[in-house]
């Protein structure tokens, strides 16, 4: 099979799994034009795939390399994270429940934000992507048991956030 012609099929089977990875780790919609730069670098290096893994991880590798470039040239300090629930579930909300959720999600954003580079990686590629430690080594390139435990520790890390963003909220209130 011919380069373009592979990289054509990929992109049929792997666009959407590229665009939605790069709208959670740039935590922005507008990631169209990062999508097609993964796949035209994907295309120009495709004789260096040497298939020892999925070529969906293989993609994803480069989408985070690319998407790490772009953050560097931006100069951005902070990475955004976007909404983990779908949309067709808060139609069937009350404006009470929605107002809530929206707050829990600030928080976690915010809890995610804070975490260091690794265990904000690994947080999005295994808890958001809800991709397999096989595949976040392939992705990373780690040790799936180095995965395995960046992500708790990660976990971890975020608990203790969420948990004392709570507390120091408690404290606020009765302060007031």
């Amino acid at each position: 099979m011919k380069n373009n012609e592979l990289i054509q099929r990929w992109f049929i089977e792997y666009h959407n799994d590229i665009y939605n990875f790069l709208i959670y780790y740039m935590g922005t919609k507008d990631v169209e034009d990062i999508v097609q730069e993964v796949f035209i670098k994907g295309f120009n290096h495709v004789s260096q795939f040497e298939g020892r893994s999925d070529p969906k991880t293989w993609l994803i590798s480069i989408a985070r390399n690319i998407a790490i470039d772009h953050i560097r040239k931006k100069k951005r300090h902070q990475m955004l994270f976007s909404v983990l629930m779908s949309l067709s579930s808060e139609k069937e909300k009350v404006p009470q429940e929605l107002v809530i959720e929206s707050e829990q999600k600030k928080e976690l954003y915010q809890a995610i934000n804070q975490l260091k580079a690794s265990y904000r990686d690994i947080a999005i590629l295994r808890g958001v992507m809800d991709y397999t430690p096989e595949e976040a080594s392939q992705i990373l390139n780690w040790k799936i048991a180095k995965v395995n435990l960046t992500y708790h520790r990660a976990i971890q890390s975020l608990k203790k956030k969420l948990e004392a963003e709570k507390w120091s909220d408690n404290v606020e209130s009765i302060n007031e």
